[in-house]
C-alpha cells in the first residue's frame, strides 16, 4: 500500500535521526578511545620512568658517610636523571672497633653536597677518599698520551718517562672525564680534578716534558681502582715550582709538608737526570713550538664544542 507524504516524511525523519544519532555516537566512542589511547600511552609513559632506587630520607650534610638510616629504597619516578647511574650498591670495608675489639663493616662512600630529602641518590654525588678541598678544579689536558680505549670513569697516573729511562709519577688516582664534541669523545682530551698543589705539579711537568728531547707524559690506567690503593707520586718539580707552592696560600700545609718531604729525600737522585736533558739547545724552541700546538689544540677542540651545541 502506497505511504501518503506525510508518513514518508516521517519516516525520512525518523531515519535520518538515527543516522544522526549514530554518527554522534560514533564520533563519541571514536573520541573516548583517542583518549583512553592517549591515557595508555602516557601510563606506559610514566611506567617506563618508574624504578626502585635510594631516595634520601633524612639530610645528609657534604662530606658525611652514607649512613642507611637515612636512607629509603622505593619505587619512585625519575625526572631526567640516568638509569646506568643510579646508586645500586654501596662500598664498604671492615674495621678494628678500638673500643670493642670487634671488627665492624662501615660504608666508605661520602656526599659530595649537602643531600636534601627526596634526593634520588646517584654516583656523581658520591666520593670516597679524601674530602674535596676549596682548591680542587677540574683541568683539561690534551698534552698527555692516552691508552688507546681509556673511558670516563676510568682511574689513571699521569706518568714522566724520561730520555734516561726513568718513569716518574706526577700525579696518582685521578678519575677521567672525556668531553663530548657532537656526541663523539674527544680523542686527545681529558678532565680530570687537580688540588693547587697538583696543578702547579703538572704544569711544571708538562713544560719539562716539552725541553727534554724524548720524553713522554702519559697515562696509565688502573685495573681495579676500587681496591688499589693510590700510587705515591715520585716526580719532582724544579726548585721555581716547589718555591711557588711552598709560598702559595691556596696549597694546606699538609701537602707542603709532604713535597718538601720528598724532595729532601729525593732530590739528590731524580733532580739532576732531568736538569740535565732539560739543559739542551733546543730546549727553548720546544717549548714555544709545543705550547702554540697545545694552544691551538684547545682553540680547535674548543670551536667543535660551540659549532655541537650551536646546532
Amino acid at each position: 500500500m502506497a505511504m501518503n507524504p506525510m508518513q514518508r516524511k516521517a519516516n525520512n525523519s525518523f531515519l535520518l535521526g538515527i543516522l544522526i544519532t549514530l554518527l554522534i555516537t560514533g564520533t563519541i566512542i571514536g573520541f573516548l578511545i583517542y583518549q583512553i589511547s592517549n591515557l595508555n600511552t602516557q601510563l606506559e609513559e610514566e611506567e617506563a620512568l618508574k624504578v626502585y632506587a635510594y631516595v634520601v630520607a633524612d639530610t645528609i650534610e657534604s662530606g658525611e658517610t652514607i649512613d642507611m638510616t637515612k636512607l629509603q629504597y622505593v619505587e619512585t619516578t625519575l625526572g631526567g636523571v640516568d638509569t646506568s647511574n643510579l646508586v645500586t650498591t654501596f662500598n664498604t670495608e671492615v674495621v678494628l672497633d678500638t673500643t670493642t675489639g670487634l671488627e665492624e663493616t662501615v660504608y666508605t662512600q661520602k656526599a659530595k653536597v649537602d643531600l636534601n630529602p627526596g634526593t634520588v641518590l646517584t654516583n656523581d654525588l658520591l666520593y670516597e677518599g679524601d674530602a674535596i678541598t676549596s682548591d680542587v678544579r677540574s683541568q683539561e689536558y690534551n698534552v698527555i698520551t692516552l691508552p688507546s680505549q681509556l673511558q670516563t670513569g676510568e682511574y689513571i697516573d699521569v706518568r714522566l718517562r724520561t730520555p734516561d729511562g726513568r718513569d716518574l709519577i706526577v700525579v696518582s688516582h685521578k678519575e677521567v672525564t672525556i668531553p663530548q664534541l657532537a656526541g663523539v669523545d674527544s680523542t686527545n682530551a681529558i678532565w680530570i680534578d687537580l688540588s693547587e698543589e697538583e696543578i702547579l705539579m703538572m704544569s711544571c711537568a708538562i713544560v719539562e716534558s716539552y725541553q727534554m728531547n724524548g720524553a713522554m707524559l702519559y697515562a696509565t690506567r688502573y685495573v681495579e681502582p676500587g681496591i688499589q690503593e693510590a700510587a705515591t707520586p715520585t716526580y719532582l718539580p724544579n726548585d721555581e715550582t716547589i718555591t711557588l707552592i711552598h709560598n702559595d696560600p691556596n696549597i694546606v700545609q699538609e701537602a707542603k709538608n709532604e713535597l718538601i718531604t720528598r724532595y729532601n729525600e729525593n732530590s739528590d737522585t731524580i733532580r739532576p737526570g732531568i736538569e740535565s736533558a732539560t739543559n739542551n739547545e733546543d730546549a727553548a724552541d720546544n717549548v714555544i713550538d709545543k705550547t702554540e700546538e697545545e694552544i691551538t689544540s684547545l682553540q680547535e677542540e674548543r670551536e667543535l664544542y660551540i659549532d655541537s651545541i650551536g646546532g
